[in-house]
């Protein structure tokens, strides 16, 4: 069973990744996968860094998102990918969808991510998805019907709220069960978003309301997300003072509940910023959110494989 975390390629999102691989955070057991969405030096440092650690990964060939797919030719290009025998090719079954994206050298599987049942369907006895080692569907029956055993679940629980504010009524919500490494209903995989949801902006916005997002794992084994969320959100004014609002519900809660396991490295950066006067910006803050995520995931794999 390996964990796919899906992120749309974003700088902090890459940061996130580059430094967990670096640090050896991440392993052989979870891939990530990248939908690029801009042509940038930090795109392309991270695949580099990637390929320098051997670390299992992808980038979609035909990303939905962005203008990334706009243009043929990029000041940041990718390196030639069909020599790593640790890369898995992968595209998404969209209208512009060509078989050539799904070209595997050897020692390569490749897998398809597919979220439209007519697309799928009309696929549904090709050569293609008998080629693919995996297909990534979103946990919809009628999809899971038609790739069978080769299916990899792609959810993405974070729920999604018209306002930043509004996560301050729910609080806390499940994220994966506790049998997230288990093989069952018949899938060879899981993927997520992780707390930055499914749902792309091409840019930032400004907002009343900071929220701070920490997967976390309970004692059962579930994952869960607890979401810190600023009180003087009357205006958009005063990012800073809405940061250590929010971070302080964090500090006040993390000692009972992010213990163990969930107390990362990147969770302790995250914790200092109490102790400090500057407010670090919102990509800082994302991205060790999302690297405290990785490095969970890298312990939970590490405490499944020693048992």
């Amino acid at each position: 069973m390996s964990y796919y975390p899906y992120l749309r390629g974003r700088m902090y999102d890459l940061l996130a990744l580059r430094e967990a691989c670096e640090e050896g955070d991440l392993g052989q057991d979870i891939i990530p996968v990248i939908e690029p969405v801009r042509d940038s030096k930090e795109l392309q440092q991270t695949v580099q860094v990637l390929i320098d650690h051997e670390q299992p990964f992808s980038v979609v060939a035909n990303p939905q998102v962005s203008v990334y797919g706009l243009n043929d030719t990029k000041l940041y290009p990718l390196p030639d990918l069909t020599q790593y025998p640790f890369f898995h090719p992968s595209a998404i079954l969209a209208p512009d969808f060509s078989s050539e994206f799904l070209a595997a050298s050897e020692g390569q599987t490749s897998f398809l991510i597919a979220k439209n049942y007519e697309l799928l369907k009309a696929y549904e006895n090709s050569r293609i998805l008998k080629k693919v080692s995996g297909v990534m569907i979103p946990e919809v029956a009628r999809l899971h019907q038609i790739v069978g055993s080769k299916a990899i679940s792609l959810t993405d629980p974070l729920a999604f709220v018209p306002h930043v504010e509004d996560y301050a009524e729910i609080d806390d919500e499940f994220f994966e069960s506790a049998n997230w490494y288990q093989q069952i209903d018949n899938y060879q995989g899981f993927g997520d978003y992780s707390m930055v949801g499914s749902v792309y902006f091409d840019k930032g916005f400004a907002s009343r309301a900071i929220a701070l997002h920490i997967i976390y794992v309970t004692k059962d084994g579930s994952l869960r997300i607890h979401h810190f969320v600023s009180d003087s959100n009357e205006t958009m004014s005063g990012q800073k003072d809405k940061f250590f609002e929010a971070l302080k519900k964090l500090v006040l809660w993390a000692p009972d509940n992010l213990k163990g396991l969930n107390d990362t490295t990147a969770l302790r950066e995250l914790l200092a910023y109490d102790q400090q006067t500057k407010f670090p910006g919102l990509g800082k803050v994302k991205k060790l959110s999302l690297k405290h995520h990785f490095q969970l995931m890298h312990r939970l794999f590490e405490l499944k494989a020693n048992k």
